[in-house]
């Protein structure tokens, strides 16, 4: 039978295991972001989601990441022809593979239609390919993986925020891109009611990724911290303080 003692010794000799390979320090590193709340987020009370797991990952390296925020077209560019930049949060899709080093996978996003409260749910394809307007977020892949599926009818906004200001005045009929995303803006920005989702019409691997020139960089360091942040609940105590438990 297990005991609380016995569960509490196997978990602190699994981390033991991991303390060796993370007592090195790791080189500084530079991340080139941009204002994507809630992962990452430039002026406010917390930094953002991801940036709080990287930053628990650097601490367990002995090292830290400095933020460098900017277009995210600006910051997919610069890491992608850079060195030893680091770039988050990243949907690893077939388009990409080749032009950046895939780090440490961070989440898997279910991706949804959301519409107002009150309006009745999108679950399929064949659903929102009625809708005059899809809304989604500029530089994420959304608006091509729709494209891929048959629906043209979509309009890129700069930040979750703005697309999702734009369904609460009706400007917008619905949006396309991740769950947690989406409801976290809608929280945020104070409006009344529940965000509306559908069914999941996809997955999405959410990465932090680096220049595929990164010498400085060593991938099976990032992958112990982030597994001891697993492992020791960090990871979950961030993300309930953000979006709830899972």
């Amino acid at each position: 039978m297990f005991t609380i003692r016995s569960v509490a010794a196997g978990v602190l000799a699994a981390l033991a295991c991991l303390l060796p390979a993370l007592s090195r320090s790791a080189a500084a590193q530079t991340a080139d972001i941009t204002n994507n709340p809630p992962y990452s987020i430039q002026s406010g009370d917390r930094p953002g989601f991801y940036v709080e797991i990287v930053n628990e990952m650097a601490k367990l390296l002995k090292t830290r990441v400095a933020y460098d925020y900017m277009d995210w077209g600006a910051a997919m560019a610069k890491v992608r022809t850079g060195r030893d930049q680091l770039l988050f949060p990243f949907t690893r899709n077939p388009e990409r593979e080749n032009q950046f080093g895939w780090l440490q996978k961070l989440f898997t996003n279910s991706v949804v239609f959301v519409v107002k409260p009150g309006t009745p749910p999108i679950d399929t394809i064949d659903q929102a390919k009625q809708l005059p307007m899809i809304g989604v977020l500029a530089g994420a892949p959304w608006g091509k993986e729709l494209a891929a599926r048959g629906i043209t009818n979509t309009k890129a906004y700069p930040t979750s925020p703005d697309m999702i200001a734009a369904i609460a005045s009706g400007a917008l009929p619905a949006a396309y891109g991740p769950e947690i995303e989406l409801k976290y803006a809608w929280r945020t920005g104070g409006y009344q009611g529940a965000l509306v989702e559908g069914k999941q019409i996809q997955t999405s691997d959410q990465y932090l990724a680096m220049s595929r020139d990164s010498p400085s960089i060593k991938p099976e360091d990032w992958h112990e911290a982030f597994d001891a942040l697993q492992q020791d609940g960090t990871f979950d105590r961030i993300f309930a303080s953000y979006f709830g438990t899972k």
